[in-house]
């Protein structure tokens, strides 16, 4: 293991040095501690005051994070449909097994009278609100990071709120919060409102823009700098967060004899953007297409064939055949794509939700397994009478170094 110097850690450490006389042990020990892996980082947290001071202070959270930036997703959390509508969204968390994630509770994490659901997710921070059964006006916002289980109310935007997005890079240790409220000119118009991790009050990023199509705007992704939403119409909007310019958005063309987009999944992972379309119930073949990094257009990235998955999971799926047109159909739905870091090599991985079981299909080699075994958990999740998840019910989460 390579211990790194001062002089590799930036002239803000240096400068930080109270004591001349264990300056160098204290270089020492930052170099060491910036190498650990995020949870024997936490647990050092723990052994004395010193050692927790230097963990959480900003140069050292900001030059771990740049160390560490190129993080995986470690798993998800879900939003479990099993309530009646009265009641909150509860969630459940899928983080071992293939993912190699640690379980991270939400649980008592947020004293909320009406409790709290998950709003969105980006590179390791959770945007939790109160739940839909809270009004309104009166529904609070946190910023959240579950490894080391800090969370901090949001300023109150005054406005009324279509959604909130977080856009985090993990290699500036910056996150910046974007509101996409309902704007006065129109019932079609939203606002742009912006506010920095320093917080402050919310303020406007440029002027009302109409929207023709109904985006979802709550589950922005963000990608190469930028927030991008998506819907089942024609449009699609980016958002550069940095230099807070909003634009038109490449999309496939919608399939001909459709009226709308058949969107089944839409999310980053390891640096992609993906993207998921399935016309028909009767589909068993379908195409991950991944968006150019310089948007000039999606392509192709990998081809799936349900039929392929069937021979390895044979005893997991169902026939069911659709009454009106006698159409035979798998029950299926594509919940996440994630990649995994193994030693130099790179997996990429779809999980799926077939009939009443989860997935992992292997996007490299074509192979299939069920992952019911190796995460329990996810055995008491749902119904036994088909998948009851979608893409827009998972939150992917990683361990990330960042504190609030």
């Amino acid at each position: 293991m390579r211990a790194c110097g001062a002089a590799e850690l930036g002239p803000e450490w240096r400068r930080s040095s109270a004591e001349p006389g264990t300056r160098d042990l204290d270089d020492v020990l930052f170099a060491i501690l910036a190498l650990l892996p995020l949870k024997a980082l936490l647990r050092c947290k723990l052994v004395c005051r010193q050692w927790r001071h230097l963990i959480s202070g900003p140069v050292f959270v900001s030059n771990y994070s740049r160390r560490h930036a190129r993080l995986h997703s470690s798993g998800f959390y879900l939003h479990s449909l099993k309530f009646v509508s009265c009641d909150p969204p509860g969630e459940s968390l899928i983080g071992a097994g293939p993912f190699s994630g640690t379980g991270l509770s939400l649980a008592n994490l947020i004293e909320d009278e009406n409790g709290v659901r998950i709003g969105h997710s980006c590179n390791g921070l959770l945007l939790l609100c109160s739940s839909f059964r809270c009004p309104d006006d009166d529904r609070v916002y946190y910023i959240c990071t579950p490894p080391t289980r800090q969370f901090l109310p949001l300023p109150n935007p005054g406005c009324r709120i279509e959604a909130i997005n977080i856009a985090f890079d993990p290699a500036q240790a910056l996150y910046r919060l974007v509101c996409v409220a309902r704007s006065k000119l129109s019932t079609q118009h939203r606002q742009i409102l912006m506010c920095s991790s320093h917080f402050g009050p919310w303020r406007k990023s440029g002027n009302p823009f109409l929207v023709s199509d109904e985006l979802l705007f709550e589950r922005g992704v963000f990608w190469n700098g930028g927030l991008h939403w998506v819907g089942r119409g024609r449009s699609a909007l980016r958002f550069h967060v940095k230099d807070e310019v909003l634009m038109e958005m490449a999309m496939p063309p919608i399939r001909e004899g459709w009226s709308q987009r058949k969107l089944d999944y839409f999310g980053e992972s390891g640096g992609h953007l993906y993207l998921v379309e399935i016309y028909g119930a009767s589909t068993t073949a379908f195409d991950v297409m991944e968006m150019a990094r310089d948007y000039s257009g999606w392509f192709v990235k990998y081809h799936f064939n349900l039929e392929v998955v069937a021979r390895g999971l044979a005893w997991i799926l169902q026939r069911n055949v659709d009454a009106v047109n006698a159409v035979n159909a798998y029950k299926f739905s594509v919940l996440h794509i994630v990649h995994r870091q193994v030693g130099e090599e790179e997996e990429c991985f779809m999980v799926l939700r077939i009939v009443s079981k989860f997935a992992l299909y292997d996007l490299e080699q074509n192979t299939a397994m069920d992952i019911g075994d190796s995460m329990p958990q996810l055995n008491s999740i749902g119904w036994e009478d088909g998948p009851i998840y979608f893409w827009k019910d998972v939150f992917p989460y990683m361990d990330t170094p960042s504190y609030l």
